[in-house]
């Protein structure tokens, strides 16, 4: 089995750890170290470790290099996110889900997805009330049963 354990992040400043905090995620673990400051993200199953160091170069924008695209996150609500970060307008994606890009304050890309809760068929049981009432008015069990 393979899971993804965390992602790691290198910003210039500690406005990414602010950004970072809007979209949910909280501060679990401070490292200060004399060249940089380490620092341990978590929103649900999601780690960051973002390394805050201003001496490493610019991301590079275009043309794209190879590597790490960009950073999806799924939301309960785009329109929620959006009242607190700048964000490309909404579209939908290959799956039928709204979804926008926003960037970090260094620039690197993040995809935000709104993904609602599953749409669950019902489970019923030949003892739940509703269904003996159907049966004994119609003779027969519901269709979908």
């Amino acid at each position: 089995m393979i899971c993804l354990d965390h992602i790691a992040l290198i910003v210039s400043t500690e406005r990414s750890i602010l950004f970072y905090e809007k979209l949910g995620f909280k501060e679990t673990k401070r490292i200060e170290r004399s060249y940089d400051t380490v620092v341990f993200m978590q929103c649900g199953q999601v780690i960051l470790e973002i390394f805050v160091d201003p001496n490493h170069p610019d991301r590079v924008m275009a043309p794209e290099a190879k590597g790490l695209r960009h950073i999806a996150f799924s939301v309960d609500s785009l329109d929620e996110v959006m009242k607190e970060l700048e964000c490309e307008k909404v579209r939908t994606d290959w799956f039928g889900r709204k979804f926008t890009f926003t960037k970090d304050p260094d620039g690197q890309p993040i995809e935000l997805i709104e993904v609602k809760p599953e749409i669950r068929s019902a489970e019923y049981s030949m003892e739940d009330k509703w269904v003996q009432e159907y049966k004994a008015q119609f003779g027969t069990e519901p269709s979908f049963m």
